[in-house]
């Protein structure tokens, strides 16, 4: 697919990350292709999803673009598609688009991130999202070649924000160095969404409060507990 293409259907709209967290009973192909057709059906314009299988078995019954991510299980290190091998894993398998960790530093076993960007380019043909924290990764990215940018792990890796929100200021800042921007991160409500796109986001990631039924459920546990 190519970058325009892609643009032009997830602008102003709702991306949906599917996803399990590893070990749980949603941590299935089967079970990830369900719920990616269930919000394919609700109007999500595309889907994020993680691992080979769970994008081939996606990618078989859903029309939307899907982005791509190949997660390795140290999180101390980069781990969102830190190497091209594991690129080329969710490529084959299907993906439209290729998000790839561009924190810094760079640890762990991963690939420079240009050189990273660069070979899927080449040997792909697919757009690069490059999931950062801050805008000097932002930056970064950019001059790496990545096609656009996303809000992914502020709060997560780094100094980025810290709360129970996402970061709407980063959004914001990184819009003004003019390449698409797409919001991802603590993104519970249609306000903050919106918030998003007020801020300059292309389209906007929600994961964790559509798909993860184990994670809303303890929101609502834990504030019945601390009565």
């Amino acid at each position: 697919m190519q970058l325009e293409e892609f643009l032009n259907r997830v602008r102003g709209r709702l991306i949906v990350s599917c996803q399990a967290l590893h070990g749980t009973p949603m941590d299935d192909p089967y079970v990830i292709r369900a719920v990616a057709q269930s919000v394919e059906l609700a109007g999500a314009c595309a889907l994020r999803i993680n691992g080979p299988e769970n994008v081939r078995a996606v990618r078989q019954a859903c029309s939307v673009p899907i982005v791509g991510i190949n997660k390795t299980e140290d999180r101390t290190q980069v781990y969102i598609t830190p190497t091209f091998d594991l690129a080329a894993q969710v490529a084959a398998a299907g993906a439209d688009v290729v998000a790839v960790q561009a924190t810094e530093p760079r640890r762990g076993k991963c690939d420079p991130l240009d050189e990273l960007v660069n070979r899927i380019h080449a040997e792909f043909g697919l757009p690069v999202v490059a999931d950062v924290s801050n805008v000097a990764e932002g930056e970064a990215a950019i001059a790496a070649g990545a096609d656009i940018v996303a809000s992914t792990l502020a709060g997560y890796v780094g100094n980025g924000q810290c709360s129970d929100g996402p970061d709407v200021q980063l959004v914001r800042d990184l819009a003004a160095l003019g390449r698409p921007v797409i919001a991802e991160g603590k993104y519970h409500t249609p306000q903050q969404v919106l918030s998003a796109l007020d801020a300059g986001a292309t389209s906007v990631v929600v994961g964790t409060a559509i798909t993860m039924p184990d994670r809303i459920t303890r929101w609502f546990v834990n504030a019945l507990d601390a009565r």
